[in-house]
């Protein structure tokens, strides 16, 4: 799924999730195992005692990462990577320009005007949809909910014609950019979403050929999908 090109639709949001795991800096490979893309807005820390821990973006050891990462697991209830940089609660911002049905308000994060929400979900398209705390600039305020997409099915080893990197031993990390011949690896497919991100690459959302079909036959503009073959 891409943004639609053109100067039709101009939706522009400057903002942030309510609280967000720290980076945490591998001692082995000198990296952190980022999770950028991977938001749960429904998840609501405003009770949890460590909550103030998440408030403030930095980067810490890969330890102090990893005890925060276990210590949260029990307010997540369902099953997530929970990589540094993972986000949590409503996205708080500004927001301008005109909206289409569906945005990438950043090529993860995606954006639903409500109504669009409730069509989809009438068509029988299950969706985690999340209200923001936007301040519109100009007169004009939008309904908008933010999408949340979890992480199901990886790449098929296929696609790097010189093999995968080897995962870090220490952190897990597997680097390498994106191929230009995406394939997904049908083995790692759970078939219970109509939509999701890659569990190897989170900044990449995948939509079934069901929720395809309902987005063309409700004629809603803003994003692209780009046909991938499964293996």
């Amino acid at each position: 799924m891409n943004a639609a090109e053109g100067p039709r639709f101009t939706s522009f949001i400057d903002g942030a999730h309510r609280w967000g795991l720290p980076g945490g800096l591998c001692p082995v490979c000198q990296a952190s195992p980022g999770g950028l893309g991977e938001a749960y807005p429904s998840v609501d820390l405003s009770g949890w005692s460590l909550r103030r821990e998440l408030e403030e973006a930095r980067q810490v050891s890969l330890e102090e990462y990893e005890r925060l990462r276990d210590l949260l697991r029990a307010q997540v209830p369902f099953e997530a990577p929970l990589r540094p940089g993972s986000e949590f609660g409503p996205l708080s911002g500004k927001a301008s320009g005109k909206w289409s049905a569906l945005d990438l308000s950043s090529p993860w994060t995606l954006v639903m005007r409500s109504e669009a929400v409730d069509q989809l979900r009438r068509a029988g398209i299950a969706l985690r949809a999340s209200k923001m705390d936007l301040r519109f600039r100009g007169k004009t305020e939008v309904d908008l909910r933010e999408i949340e997409i979890h992480c199901r099915g990886r790449l098929h080893d296929s696609c790097f014609p010189g093999g995968r990197e080897r995962p870090c031993e220490r952190c897990g990390r597997q680097g390498g950019g994106y191929p230009d011949a995406p394939i997904l690896d049908g083995r790692t497919l759970t078939g219970d979403l109509d939509l999701f991100r890659l569990t190897d690459y989170t900044t990449i959302i995948i939509a079934t050929e069901r929720f395809v079909d309902a987005v063309n036959r409700f004629e809603f503009e803003g994003v692209v999908f780009k046909e991938l073959p499964v293996l």
